[in-house]
Order: C-alpha cells, then sequence, then structure tokens
C-alpha cells in the first residue's frame, strides 16, 4: 500500500523537474522569439527597400511570408517564464504576461495585418503592398508602444 507521504514526495519531485525543464528551457525559448522578431524587423526593412528602390516583387513575396509566418507562430514566443525572471535579456515587458488580454488583441490585429499584408504581395501589386505597409507597420507599432521596452 503507498503512503500519502509516497504520493506527496514523488508529485513534489515531479512539480521540481517540471519547473527546473521549464527554467532551462526559458532561455531557448527567448533567443528563439528574439532571432524570429530580428528576423521579422529584416523583412519589414527589405519591403520598404524594395518598395522605394528595387521593386523586386520575388523579394516582397518572400519577405511576407516570413511576416506572415512569425505572425502566426507569435501565439508561442512569450510562455509564463520567458519575461526577466528567466535572467536572460528581454525588450519584452512585464505587461506581456500582466495584460494577456491586451497583448493577446494586439497579437491578433498583427496576424490579421501580416495575414493582408502576404495577400497583398502574392497578388503582385506594389500600389496594394505599398498601402499594406501602412496597417502592418500600425500593427507593429500597436505592439511596441505598450509591449516592448524602447530601445536606446
Amino acid at each position: 500500500m503507498v503512503s500519502f507521504r509516497a504520493i506527496h514526495k514523488a508529485a513534489f519531485a515531479f512539480g521540481l523537474a517540471l519547473a527546473v525543464s521549464t527554467q532551462a528551457a526559458a532561455p531557448d525559448t527567448i533567443k528563439e522569439r528574439q532571432q524570429a522578431l530580428k528576423d521579422t524587423g529584416a523583412a519589414f526593412k527589405t519591403v520598404r527597400d524594395e518598395l522605394s528602390g528595387g521593386k523586386d516583387v520575388a523579394k516582397i513575396k518572400a519577405a511576407a511570408a516570413t511576416i506572415n509566418k512569425s505572425a502566426n507562430a507569435m501565439v508561442h514566443w512569450f510562455p509564463a517564464g520567458t519575461g526577466a525572471e528567466a535572467k536572460v535579456k528581454t525588450a519584452a515587458k512585464p505587461e506581456v504576461w500582466s495584460d494577456t488580454a491586451g497583448f493577446n488583441a494586439a497579437r491578433e490585429k498583427f496576424v490579421a495585418e501580416a495575414g493582408k499584408f502576404q495577400a497583398a504581395a502574392d497578388s503582385g501589386d506594389l500600389a496594394a503592398v505599398g498601402a499594406g505597409v501602412r496597417g502592418l507597420g500600425g500593427a507593429c507599432k500597436n505592439c511596441h508602444d505598450t509591449y516592448r521596452v524602447k530601445e536606446d
């Protein structure tokens, strides 16, 4: 017969192991998130550069696909434990986790704008792409203004 004490010890050990594994995964999650966000920023820059100069539709389509992929993956980038408590430098403000509803609404706006933007890019219509930049940029700014530490 298993005693309550044995069950309690096993549950404690499991909880401790889970907490340690979550803490160990946090730096990797943060680094993956940061790299994906840098890739997204680089893709947005490619779009702006091509609209102002090169007009290479293939580059714009590829950049739009990167942005849309990131927007849809973002739902997995901010799990609990990946803020300042992870002891990894991050530009994510604590409000990402304390204002979950607001953050999720901002993320969903980005997802919607990224989808529209990719559709415009896929059409090859540079005027539509140019018009879509405003909505996409606004969605980025909306989130950055509230949930990201301002850069120096």
